[in-house]
């Protein structure tokens, strides 16, 4: 009985051990295992690496004892990273989960074998996001780990290899192997469309959240402000006026004062405004449009706008990555707002680009302060394009959930409280 056993364990052994001592660099790119082997005079565990079909093989062999196909893949290795795929295949062929976690902690090392009896060159290769899946000469190497992976012991020349990696562009690289070099390759893939608008879903509504939620953009949207506005004039010149604000959806009344006293108001009303009988000169008569501006460009008209189902969200990244001024993107029809973010993933530059050009502009909100748990920027800068000068808002009291009615908001002849 004892004869009979140790000749199906050789017959097995030389199944196994029966792979080709070379291969054409350019098709394939076996593997060196890098765990110690013992037992060297035993060629059922001194044989080369196992490659996914070898593995199969061997697992089916039930006529080996397991402790000795667990010593043979510790030994020789494995000429691949196991894929998620590679993993469900053994587990359908009822492999089991002590010979799963094995194969799954078997460390490896890509190598080419060439008729040179030592390495002659390498590639350190480096991919983001990880975990990407490489190909080399159109050889599946697996996946990287950490997003590296070690190629060594190829043959000096040219590599074609290839990143791809789910839900993002894939991407090749050609690059020269040297002898007794290692050459670093590193890519970094772009999310495709899909991926971009799963991430500027995700990333939109944690802005939203910073904020405040969306109870939070309603309180917003309801607001009493007194600071001062310095507004750019079509001469060149600035204007600073005493500011008093009051706003709430489709409502606000606006009144400044100048060094002279004189009180200047405008009211809107949806898009209609009525302005006091004050309001003259070519500089006063601008405020409307000035007063507008400030009206839609508050930090709670810009996110109830971004809401709009007309507006797409797109993002490269779930979180804002070092060095990107805008973090986010907002593609409707004939405009793109692009939202770059603070550390807290506040808005901080906005840029508004129209079709025409007409509505395009930079707006910037800084000084964030935190009051009923939502927060608000006191500084409000307004760039139009086209505009030598902006307008810089720098509120230095804001009240927030004021009940107002209509009349609240018509113009008075007289100043707001506080102002």
């Amino acid at each position: 009985m004892r004869t009979k056993r140790a000749s199906r364990l050789l017959r097995a052994a030389v199944l196994l051990a029966a792979v080709p001592a070379s291969f054409s660099a350019a098709q394939s790119v076996p593997v060196s295992p890098v765990a110690v082997r013992s037992k060297n005079n035993d060629p059922f565990l001194s044989g080369g690496p196992f490659s996914f079909e070898q593995l199969q093989r061997l697992l089916g062999q039930n006529a080996i004892p397991w402790r000795r196909r667990r010593e043979a893949i510790q030994a020789r290795g494995l000429s691949f990273s196991p894929s998620p795929e590679q993993i469900e295949k053994l587990k359908t062929a009822g492999v089991s989960e002590d010979m799963l976690k094995l194969v799954k902690s078997v460390k490896y090392t890509v190598a080419s074998v060439t008729a040179a009896p030592k390495p002659l060159g390498g590639l350190a290769l480096t991919c983001a996001p990880s975990e990407c899946e490489i190909t080399l000469n159109g050889t599946s190497l697996g996946s990287t780990r950490s997003g590296t992976l070690e190629v060594r012991g190829l043959s000096a020349g040219t590599w074609t290899i290839d990143f791809k990696k789910a839900g993002y562009i894939g991407a090749q690289s050609k690059v020269s192997v040297e002898v007794d070099k290692t050459s670093p390759v590193s890519t970094v893939l772009e999310p495709d469309r899909k991926t971009q608008e799963a991430f500027g879903s995700e990333l939109f509504q944690k802005v939203l959240s910073a904020i405040g939620g969306q109870n939070g953009i309603n309180t917003l949207a309801s607001v009493q402000a007194l600071g001062s506005a310095t507004i750019g004039t079509r001469d060149g010149k600035s204007l600073r006026w005493t500011l008093a604000m009051r706003n709430k959806q489709d409502r606000a009344l606006f009144q400044v004062r100048a060094g002279d006293g004189v009180l200047h108001e405008v009211a809107f009303a949806g898009s209609e405004y009525k302005v006091s009988k004050h309001v003259k000169g070519q500089d006063v008569q601008d405020l409307p449009t000035n007063f507008g501006l400030i009206r839609d460009y508050q930090l709670a008209a810009l996110m109830q706008r971004l809401q709009n189902p007309q507006f797409k969200m797109v993002a490269n990244h779930d979180l804002p990555a070092g060095g990107d001024e805008f973090a986010l993107a907002a593609e409707g029809g004939t405009e793109k707002i692009f939202i770059g973010l603070d550390d807290h993933l506040r808005p901080q530059r906005v840029r508004i680009t129209t079709a025409t050009g007409v509505g395009s502009a930079i707006v910037t909100y800084s000084d964030y302060f935190l009051q009923e748990k939502v927060s608000y920027p006191r500084t409000l800068q307004i760039k139009p394009d086209g505009w030598q000068q902006g307008i810089d808002v720098r509120f230095d009291k804001v009240e927030f959930s004021l009940n107002w009615h209509d009349n609240d908001f018509k113009l008075k002849g007289k100043p707001l409280a506080n102002f």
